[in-house]
This record gives C-alpha cells, structure tokens and sequence, in this order.
C-alpha cells in the first residue's frame, strides 16, 4: 500500500507531528511525507489552464505532488487548525486540486479514478461548539477532489491545556489508526 501524507504544521516538534508519528508507527509501512510548510506551492491563479488538459500552468512542487496523488492507495492529512481552517499552505495545495476537480466536471474525464482510502488527523489549541465544522467541510472537499474516502478522522482537541505528549489515550489513538490501516491493505 502506498501511503502518502501531507503533513501541514511548521512545528516540527509540535501536537500534530507527535501524532504523525504514532499513526507511522502504527502502520508499521514506509509513508511518503509532504511537509507542505516546506514545499513551494504557489495559490492557485484562477486560469483555467486545467479546463483543457490534467496539468496545471503553474510549475512548482505541485507538479510532482500530483503523481503522488494518483499514485497512493491511502492518503493522510495531518493538521493543526488555524482560524477553523488549514493552514496557508495547505490551503494552496487544496486550491490547486482543481487539476482533479476540472478533470472530473469540467472536461467529464472519468476513465481512470482510482478510489484511495483517506484520514484526517487533526490538533486544535482550544475548543468551542461547532468550530470543527469549517476545516471538515474543507478537508471533506480536498478528499473528493483526490478521489479519496474518508475512513477515519482523528482530533486531539484543547491541545494548549493538554498536550500530546503527556496524553497517552490520544497517542494510543493514533497508533491504532494505524493498525487499522495496515490491517486492511
């Protein structure tokens, strides 16, 4: 199974990174990472380019990324929440799904969809009522534009009162999800 992971914190020694690793070690497979705080990924330019052809006008990392997309049986996206939303970073990866978006409604080409298996894992500092509405509605379209479907979703939540690193039910968690994982491949 090829996994891969777009990894979207720029503390590499933060929440969403520790569980990163519990959910690697839990799949116990080697992961291709995507740390999108360091890749150059430009937002998308609105130039409908993708209307014609699946590629993207812009050549960046994108350009690589895209066939790792199309290459992976699983994909991962392990976040912290920023404004209810991903970070900048991300966010430009997302808009550049378009490729995929326009493949599929705009040009009708749906010859060669392979359906991937997805999850999210998800570290927020704080919490109130419905704040996790706008990063699930982002990250639900992000997966569809790749094809994916969402098995499992993972939060560690009030992450600035109680940290990863000392909530050993939270890391189980994802060590597990793992487990799930490669149990099924």
């Amino acid at each position: 199974m090829k996994t891969l992971i777009f990894y979207s914190s720029p503390n590499k020694k933060g929440n969403t990174h520790k569980l990163m690793d519990k959910f690697i070690q839990g799949l116990g497979e080697e992961v291709d990472i995507i740390d999108v705080f360091r890749k150059k990924i430009s937002p998308c330019i609105d130039c409908k380019y993708c209307y014609n052809i699946k590629a993207c006008s812009i050549k960046d990392d994108m350009t690589d990324i895209y066939k790792k997309i199309d290459d992976s049986d699983l994909i991962v996206i392990a976040t912290p929440m920023y404004f209810a939303s991903v970070p900048g970073p991300l966010k430009n990866l997302i808009d550049r799904l378009q490729v995929y978006w326009s493949k599929k409604y705009i040009r009708k080409d749906r010859e060669d969809i392979k359906i991937k298996k997805g999850a999210s894992i998800i570290t927020t500092g704080t919490y109130w009522e419905g704040m996790l509405t706008p990063i699930e509605e982002t990250l639900k379209l992000a997966f569809g534009a790749m094809d994916t479907k969402v098995e499992e979703v993972l939060y560690a939540i009030n992450t600035d009162k109680n940290p990863v690193e000392g909530n050993e039910e939270i890391l189980k968690a994802a060590y597990e999800l793992g487990g799930k994982f490669k149990a099924i491949t």
